[in-house]
């Protein structure tokens, strides 16, 4: 097992380029990892605390120090409270760039030397992960975990799920998408900006062109990047990119890369790539109507650049409710400190007052949903024009979009964009863009069967 687990790895770390922290997040550019001790934020921001969340069976006296490795830095942000309850244990976290991730801790996987306690995995790869049996079980002994995850949206569980029912990783967000519009320019070019009378424009992909080409005749791109719209496509299979070791591409994947030629030849985006600077900066000017973006999207991207257009944007349905991303992290098999790393994962995932004081400190959408259920009869955003972005959120995690996530999907959905542009730029015919698709995929993944 932990031979070809290794193997794994570093089959995806060598294949895997940039690999994306919660979706698409721009990754770290240190070449080193960076460790974070206690009470040092790697964020200069105020630091959740622990108030009312302290229930009489919890244990608050075990010591112990715990070793984290995150590929990003939200885990910081719940050391300050977690400590108010446990205040003995000292939490080290350690923060590498997520291309960097799988490739710092295949060696010591392998090796079983220095494996930290808890260790997070990306939407891209956490399937590996969780079913590579490096992760504890979170239901079994000494975790019990199974009485409170019905309180966890089931894409967080979902997704932390091996396949045979395991649940060994768990997430403090979930990454539900919507259509991040422009009040003043949907009021300007369709006269309407409420958005159930904007979703109307948009409420199948047909429509969505057309209404594209109503922006374009006003010299208004209809989007940021033509890769944010496969986001919302990769959600409306019904299958997903491997079924029993077989490569599958539906047929809505055929149909997007028409879409992505109407959309280049057209001119309904910017012409760029997603994280682009033309592509962020499209947030203070009058030439995007919208970005095609989960949860991360909005709160890293969208209103984290917002200064001129603060209080001009909207959150709306498209074509299909989807939801994409996210990070998950678990318990190593071996850890010496279990007890100390679940007290640690529970909070984090678990408590729903220290996650609603998250989420109202920085933004985002959490994957437990009380927490989400509280947050959506409080007041709206400022950035949103006073819309409910937990009410909206919760509104399209009701709907149950599709969720097809496999441990494959970082360099196959790469490998996907590589051949649409290739079609949209009239390099390839449609035929050899899929053919192309089909060599990349094998030889990232020689073993998975290819027709």
């Amino acid at each position: 097992m932990r031979k070809k687990l290794v193997t794994l790895l570093l089959t995806t770390a060598v294949c895997l380029n940039i690999l994306s922290g919660c979706g698409s997040k721009p990754v770290q550019e240190e070449n080193e990892p960076t460790v974070q001790e206690e009470n040092k934020p790697a964020v200069q921001e105020e630091n959740l605390s622990a108030e009312g969340v302290i229930e009489s069976e919890v244990d608050t006296n075990i010591t112990a120090e715990l070793n984290i490795w995150s590929s990003g830095e939200e885990l910081q942000r719940f050391v300050e409270g977690f400590n108010k309850i446990y205040p003995n244990i000292t939490v080290n976290i350690t923060v590498i760039p997520n291309k960097e991730f799988l490739s710092k801790l295949t060696p010591v996987l392998s090796g079983g030397k220095d494996v930290p306690d808890i260790f997070t995995g990306e939407s891209d790869y956490v399937k590996y992960l969780v079913n590579a049996g490096v992760w504890d079980d979170l239901t079994g002994e000494p975790y019990q975990a199974a009485n409170q995850l019905d309180d966890i949206w089931d894409y967080v569980k979902d997704v932390g799920t091996d396949d045979e029912g395991a649940v060994r990783a768990l997430s403090w967000q979930t990454t539900p998408g919507s259509v991040i519009y422009r009040r003043d320019l949907a009021e300007k070019v369709l006269g309407v900006s409420d958005p159930k009378e904007v979703a109307a424009y948009l409420s199948d992909y047909d429509k969505m062109m057309e209404t594209a080409g109503i922006f374009k005749d006003n010299n208004i791109a209809m989007f940021g990047s033509w890769e944010d719209v496969m986001l919302m496509v990769l959600s409306d299979r019904s299958k997903p990119w491997v079924v029993d070791g077989k490569l599958v591409i539906d047929p809505k994947m055929e149909e997007f890369l028409d879409i992505v030629k109407e959309i280049y030849e057209k001119g309904y985006d910017l012409n760029v790539s997603e994280w682009d600077p033309e592509w962020i900066a499209g947030v203070e000017g009058d030439e995007v109507f919208c970005y095609v973006l989960p949860t991360w999207g909005y709160s890293f991207m969208v209103k984290a650049n917002a200064v001129n257009t603060m209080g001009k944007w909207g959150l709306c349905e498209g074509p299909n409710p989807y939801i994409n991303g996210g990070t998950w992290l678990g318990i190593y098999k071996d850890s010496p400190n279990k007890e100390a790393a679940w007290a640690f994962l529970e909070y984090v995932t678990l408590n729903s007052e220290a996650l609603q004081e998250y989420a109202v400190t920085y933004g985002e959408y959490v994957g437990c949903k009380t927490a989400d259920d509280a947050l959506a009869q409080g007041e709206g955003e400022e950035n949103l024009a006073g819309q409910n972005l937990y009410k909206f959120y919760n509104q399209v995690m009701a709907k149950n979009p599709n969720v097809t996530i496999t441990e494959y999907d970082g360099q196959i959905n790469t490998a996907y964009k590589n051949a649409a542009k290739a079609y949209a730029t009239g390099k390839v015919t449609k035929e050899e863009a899929i053919q192309q698709f089909k060599e990349d995929v094998a030889t990232a993944y020689p073993d998975l069967v290819i027709k």
